[in-house]
């Protein structure tokens, strides 16, 4: 689905939202070590982070029947263990990623370190290299709380969902996805690959499921890493 189609007759406005799947650094504090690669603030997933983007793709399949939707956009911050998690969610449904910098998570200590997109395209084939995002790694600046960070993907969603037609998934982190929570009717914390849901009523949009974990085989850790 590309940037400039419009809506299906039978989709309503729907965000999703959801949270990285769990990080390798929780599991593994060498993991930094273990890779070919020296960027300290990308780790990948962990092995339960993997199996909780498998849960969420199969989640985003049920609702795509559910929702009467024919085609979702996935929109990601560029760190690798949002990608991973959004690739799940694309591969189940045959649809292509969009990297949005602007919902990325900035480190107070460095520069962020994610990959370009042609890196990243690599790795992940899924990726869409046509899409041109609403803030690019040079916008970012050094960001000292929480409350940035959700300001400014907070803006950056907003500007995404006016320029998407059609439901959208993005794929955050804490502090990106407390944000765009609130940009869509609904401020707060969600965990590892749980799902929220938003609907568009006219020109306002309702909280209709907010950090759900039934699809996860772990909850606890979702419903833990919620802060």
């Amino acid at each position: 689905m590309s940037e400039n189609d419009s809506p299906q007759s039978n989709e309503v406005a729907i965000v999703y939202l959801t949270r990285h799947g769990a990080r390798i650094d929780s599991d593994d504090h060498r993991w930094l070590s273990r890779c070919t690669h020296n960027r300290a603030d990308d780790p990948h997933l962990s092995p339960g982070g993997q199996t909780g983007a498998q849960e969420l793709a199969e989640k985003m399949r049920q609702l795509q029947a559910e929702d009467g939707w024919k085609s979702l956009y996935i929109v990601s911050s560029p760190y690798i263990r949002c990608v991973e998690t959004a690739d799940a969610v694309a591969q189940a449904l045959n649809t292509s990623i969009k990297v949005e910098p602007g919902i990325a998570e900035v480190n107070t200590s460095r520069n962020p370190g994610f990959l370009d997109i042609a890196e990243l395209k690599q790795q992940f084939p899924s990726i869409d290299e046509t899409y041109t995002p609403v803030m690019g790694r040079e916008d970012l600046s050094v960001e000292y709380s929480d409350g940035a960070c959700a300001q400014r993907s907070s803006n950056a969603a907003k500007l995404v969902s006016e320029r998407l037609h059609g439901p959208i998934l993005f794929v955050g982190h804490g502090a990106s996805c407390l944000g765009i929570a609130g940009q869509f009717g609904k401020r707060g914390y969600i965990g590892y690959t749980s799902l929220s849901k938003f609907v568009r009523n006219g020109d306002a949009w309702k909280c209709t499921a907010f950090g759900e974990v039934s699809h996860l085989s772990d909850r606890k850790t979702s419903l833990n890493s919620a802060w």
